[in-house]
């Protein structure tokens, strides 16, 4: 099953400020997300069952396998030759990003 990545959006600290959580009597809420009921007791912390993840900072995240499929050539020699040295360098600054860095610009 594929995933979403939700830009800006901070990870909850609790089940009922999430913006998932959606009121159920007579449950305090039916986390969307997940497709499961909170019970009153965990609406102040995170239920074990929370299908959200936080990513931590990082740079462009490539497809590997898409990578390697599209550069099998490259990828199974040996470069003798000095001037081919940055051949592997120059294939991944051109490989598609998945998910865009995270990381603040510094200039």
């Amino acid at each position: 099953m594929p995933d979403i990545l939700i830009r800006g959006m901070e990870m909850p600290k609790t089940c009922g400020e999430c913006r998932f959580c959606r009121p159920k009597p007579p449950y305090p809420c039916n986390c969307y997300a997940g497709d499961f009921l909170i019970k009153p007791s965990e609406t102040d912390m995170r239920d074990g069952l929370c299908p959200l993840h936080e990513l931590p900072e990082h740079g462009d995240l490539i497809d590997r396998d898409a990578f390697r499929a599209e550069n099998e050539y490259y990828l199974n020699r040996e470069f003798i030759n000095p001037k081919y040295e940055d051949t592997l360098d120059d294939l991944l600054k051109d490989a598609p990003v998945v998910i865009p860095s995270n990381k603040e610009e510094t200039k």
